[in-house]
């Protein structure tokens, strides 16, 4: 289910993120407060001598806690975190009327990788 994060303190819109396998009810049977790692950034190929390779044996958690929300007849959750800085690093679900664009975008990358791998394989 798709979920919009907001900043404890500010209440700000962070990100959008779409939590696979947790519903409503799934909030109200199991608890309000949630855990989701922040995944790993991928290993850098190319490396100076001097730069460190990261850790990718550390593992990231966001906690996450959903509040009840109710308008009018209609009864919602919002989601809160205190750890801005790594929910903005988990992985970005778009709302619907971003889709297309965001579609649009990835299929020019991957357009653009190709020529780069071509070019460097002359």
């Amino acid at each position: 289910m798709r979920f919009v994060i907001y900043d404890d303190e500010t209440l700000e819109p962070i990100t959008v993120v779409n939590l696979r396998g947790v519903g409503w009810k799934d909030i109200e049977r199991r608890g309000r407060h949630w855990r989701v790692t922040v995944p790993s950034p991928p290993p850098t190929v190319l490396m100076r001598d001097s730069e460190v390779p990261p850790k990718f044996y550390e593992m990231r958690i966001v906690d996450l806690w959903f509040e009840r929300f109710r308008r009018k007849d209609q009864e919602s959750w919002m989601c809160f975190t205190k750890q801005t800085d790594l929910a903005m690093l988990l992985l970005p679900d778009w709302l619907p009327g971003q889709r297309a664009t965001i579609d649009e975008l990835e299929r020019h990358n991957e357009h653009l990788v190709e020529i780069l791998l071509a070019a460097v394989h002359l």
